[in-house]
C-alpha cells in the first residue's frame, strides 16, 4: 500500500484548500492507498475550534469531521506553528483527532512517504 502525504499550508480563512486536501484524501480510500494530512504554517489555524472560514463565504470545515471520523484519517500539525498562532492544547478541536510533531522530526516524516503532495 502507498503511503501519500497531503500537505496544507495556506490559512483555512479565505481559500479552500485545506477543504480540497481533504476532498483529495477522502477520495483516495477507494484505491489502494494510505492517505495522511500535514497542517504546516498558516494552515494550522484551522484545528482552533474558533475557525469558521464559512464566515469568509468558504465551505465549513465541519464538513471533513465525519470522513475523518469514518476513515480514521491520520491529520498532523507542526508544533512550532501552534505554538506561532498561539493555539493551546485545549482550544484544538477534538474533531481533528490531532497528532502533533515538531519541525524537527520533518525530514524523518516527509520521508516515510511514497509522495508528498503540497496545497
Amino acid at each position: 500500500m502507498k503511503k501519500i502525504l497531503f500537505a496544507v499550508y495556506t490559512s483555512p480563512a479565505g481559500s479552500i484548500w485545506i477543504n480540497e486536501t481533504f476532498r483529495s484524501i477522502f477520495g483516495m480510500y477507494g484505491q489502494d492507498i494510505e492517505p495522511v494530512a500535514l497542517l504546516l504554517n498558516e494552515a494550522v489555524l484551522a484545528v482552533h475550534t474558533n475557525c469558521k472560514p464559512e464566515l469568509c463565504g468558504v465551505l465549513p470545515l465541519s464538513i471533513t469531521f465525519r470522513y475523518i471520523e469514518k476513515y480514521g484519517t491520520k491529520v498532523y500539525a507542526v508544533k512550532e506553528d501552534l505554538e506561532r498562532f498561539d493555539i493551546k492544547e485545549n482550544e484544538i478541536d477534538t474533531h481533528w483527532n490531532l497528532q502533533i510533531l515538531s519541525k524537527s522530526d520533518l525530514p524523518e516524516f516527509l520521508h516515510s512517504f511514497d509522495n508528498v503532495i503540497f496545497f
